[in-house]
C-alpha cells in the first residue's frame, strides 16, 4: 500500500526532534520561571540595597577612600561586573541551590522523574538539560541584578554625589569621578563566574538527587559551603573549595563583604590550579548526581 499523504503532511524527523527539544525546554522553563523571577528579584534588591547603603556611608564621610569600585557602580560595566561577582559568591550559591532544588528535587519529589525516564532513558542528558536551565536562568539573574544596581546607583549618585575631601591638590566639594572596568575585564569575570555557577549547580543537583525533596535539597545545596566559609581564614583554607573559588575569581580584599559576600584568598598566582580544582569538584558532583538519579530509588516519589 502506498502512502497517499502529501509531502507536506509527512512528519520530518528533524522537525519532530525540534518539537521535542522545544517541548522539554518550555516544560523546564514553566517549572522554574516563577521561582527564578522571585529569586532574581531578591538578589537584585539585596545587592542594590547594600550598594546604596555603602554609598550613603561614603557620602557621609565625604570620601570613597577604599571604595573606588563602589564609585564605579553607576557605569554599565561596573554594575555588570559587580553583579557577576555576586553570583559567584554566596548570593549566587543561594540562587543556584534554591533553583536546582525546584528543578531537580521537585521532579523527584512529585514523581515526574519517572515519567521523564519513560521518554528519555539517557540520564546524563536529563541531568545536562536541568543543569543547563539552572545556569541559563542564573545568567538572566545577573542581567536583572546589573540593571537594578545600575539604576539605583545612578539615582544615588544624582541625589548624593560623592565628593573628595579638601586637600592641597583639590578644593572642597570636587565630585569623585570613577570609570567602570573595560568590557574585556567584564567578559573575563563572567567567564570565570560561569565555571563557579556550574560547580554550584552540580553540587546542588547532587544534594537534590540525594534528598529528593525541595526544601531539604535547597538547604543541603547551600548550607555546607555557607557554614564552612570562615575556614578560608584558617590554615585549613587550601583544603576547602572556598579558597580555590576565591583564587579563581581573584576576589580583592577591598571588595570583601561589600561588592561580594565571600572571603578573599591570599594574593598570588594560582588561577590555573584553581580552575583544575573547581573542574574536578564539579565533575565529581555531576557523576555522583548521575549515579544517584539513574538508581531505581529515584523512580519512586518521596513519601
Amino acid at each position: 500500500m502506498t502512502d497517499t499523504r502529501t509531502p507536506a503532511t509527512v512528519s520530518h524527523p528533524d522537525r519532530r526532534a525540534a518539537r521535542s527539544r522545544s517541548a522539554w525546554l518550555s516544560a523546564e522553563l514553566r517549572t522554574a520561571a516563577l521561582p527564578a523571577i522571585v529569586l532574581a528579584g531578591a538578589v537584585a534588591v539585596i545587592v542594590s540595597a547594600r550598594a546604596a547603603l555603602l554609598h550613603t556611608e561614603a557620602y557621609a564621610r565625604g570620601t570613597t577612600g577604599a571604595d573606588a569600585s563602589l564609585a564605579s557602580l553607576h557605569t554599565v560595566t561596573g554594575a555588570l561586573n559587580s553583579a557577576v561577582s555576586h553570583h559567584a559568591s554566596l548570593l549566587g550559591l543561594f540562587f543556584v541551590a534554591s533553583l536546582a532544588a525546584v528543578v531537580v528535587a521537585g521532579a523527584l519529589e512529585g514523581g515526574v522523574w519517572a515519567l521523564l525516564r519513560l521518554h528519555e532513558n539517557r540520564v546524563w542528558l536529563l541531568v545536562a538539560r536541568k543543569l543547563g536551565v539552572v545556569t541559563a536562568l542564573a545568567a538572566g539573574s545577573v542581567l536583572v541584578t546589573a540593571a537594578t544596581l545600575w539604576i539605583v546607583m545612578r539615582i544615588c549618585r544624582a541625589s548624593r554625589p560623592l565628593a573628595a575631601p579638601p586637600s592641597s591638590e583639590a578644593p572642597a566639594g570636587v565630585v569623585i569621578e570613577a570609570s567602570g572596568p573595560g568590557w574585556h575585564e567584564v567578559g573575563s569575570t563572567a567567564a570565570a563566574a560561569l565555571l563557579v555557577v556550574a560547580v554550584f549547580a552540580a553540587s546542588s543537583a547532587l544534594a537534590a538527587a540525594v534528598t529528593r525533596a525541595v526544601i531539604p535539597a535547597a538547604v543541603l545545596g547551600a548550607a555546607p559551603l555557607t557554614v564552612t566559609l570562615p575556614l578560608v581564614t584558617t590554615d585549613l583554607r587550601s583544603w576547602t573549595p572556598h579558597y580555590w573559588l576565591a583564587r579563581w575569581m581573584e576576589f580583592p580584599d577591598g571588595g570583601q563583604w561589600q561588592l561580594y559576600w565571600w572571603s578573599s584568598a591570599p594574593s598570588g598566582d594560582g588561577t590555573t590550579l584553581a580552575a583544575c580544582v573547581l573542574v574536578v569538584l564539579g565533575a565529581v558532583a555531576v557523576v555522583a548526581a548521575w549515579h544517584v538519579l539513574r538508581a531505581e530509588r529515584s523512580l519512586s516519589p518521596r513519601t
